[in-house]
């Protein structure tokens, strides 16, 4: 497994993921940073809390079994430090006892992620409460930089001008993701009553929008009899 220096090179918004399974750690680190995010790794309580001296952090994944304190003790010892006691928690663990995670939201963690899960529960999941927590936040894959406040769509620090109803069906892939949206919602979210809209206008938005956004166009996927999907797995490097 290769070595991971703290925080990447993505400049999206920062999670510290602590987990004593190489494999797990490696995978969610990996799942986190294709999505955008700024992973800082560790493999244990104290490394957490030695990171959390030196970095900010927008969010905390924390493994309730490490091998040197628990995540609600980790967790605990977070919320008593005014350095880090906004820093929002969401527990990984592998029992799924109301008791357990009763403890977890006592000490203050926010949210539960049961083993075994899939990537995209756990993005999304993080993804949600990171709105939930910030009130909005801007979506950033690679080179593309998408705020969903301002409507304002970037590639590689290059703004892209998208219309009124362009914008509207990229925000409803992206606020739905990884869900696949039917083309009769995404014709209601970007016409509206308009009566001369039909199912086929849809197709032919979404065709000039993949246009627009170039090489991440291939991250709208076409589900095939029923809708389109954000997918960042479908994207493919021009």
């Amino acid at each position: 497994m290769l070595q991971k220096d703290r925080g990447t090179h993505v400049q999206g918004p920062s999670v510290l993921v602590t987990e004593d399974d190489a494999d797990i750690l490696e995978l969610i680190t990996y799942s986190l940073e294709s999505e955008g995010f700024r992973v800082f790794p560790a493999k244990s309580g104290n490394e957490a809390l030695s990171i959390l001296t030196d970095e900010s952090v927008d969010m905390a994944l924390l493994d309730v079994m490490l091998p040197d304190m628990s995540g609600t003790e980790l967790c605990r010892r977070m919320k008593r430090d005014e350095r880090m006691e906004r820093v929002p928690v969401i527990f990984l663990t592998a029992r799924d006892e109301e008791t357990d995670k009763l403890a977890g939201f006592k000490v203050g963690a926010e949210d539960y992620i049961t083993k075994p899960f899939s990537p995209r529960e756990l993005t999304a999941r993080v993804r949600a409460l990171m709105r939930r927590v910030r009130g909005g936040e801007d979506y950033v894959f690679q080179g593309l930089r998408i705020s969903l406040d301002s409507h304002r769509v970037d590639i590689n620090n290059g703004r892209i001008h998208l219309s009124p109803r362009e914008f509207s069906l990229l925000k409803a892939l992206l606020e739905a993701k990884p869900k696949t949206v039917d083309r009769s919602t995404l014709l209601e979210r970007a016409w509206g009553m308009d009566a001369k809209a039909g199912l086929r206008s849809v197709d032919v938005a979404v065709t000039r929008l993949r246009e627009k956004l170039m090489s991440y166009g291939t991250c709208i996927r076409t589900v095939t009899g029923f809708g389109y999907q954000w997918d960042t797995e479908g994207y493919t490097l021009e």
